[in-house]
């Protein structure tokens, strides 16, 4: 079942990866991102989400559903990624770089 991707949920559930069930990569995650410009250091969603973008860039194999959104995503969408961990690398206070330097190489 697709979560409601309000603040709240985001919130509740800070971790992208521990979303229960099936959802919508192409929903989410862009909303975890937005949360993420809308609220910045306020939670630690936003090192989750640059975690669970980091996982995502590392995932080799494209049949794995649970990681495979990388491989799901085109060129415009994984410049988008890009700009968005280089925004983290800037304006997140609790930003570990090295973590979001490993996430960028391989998106």
């Amino acid at each position: 079942m697709e979560p409601l991707v309000s603040d709240e949920y985001i919130e509740e559930h800070e971790n992208i990866m521990e979303i229960p069930g099936g959802f919508d990569y192409f929903k989410v995650v862009p909303a975890y991102m937005l949360w993420c410009l809308k609220y910045k250091d306020k939670q630690l969603v936003d090192m989750h989400t640059v975690n669970s973008l980091a996982e995502y860039g590392r995932a080799k194999d494209s049949k794995n559903e649970y990681l495979n959104f990388k491989w799901r995503c085109n060129e415009a969408q994984k410049a988008v990624i890009t700009k968005f961990l280089k925004w983290c690398a800037t304006e997140i206070l609790t930003a570990d770089t090295t973590q979001i330097e490993r996430a960028l190489k391989h998106w």
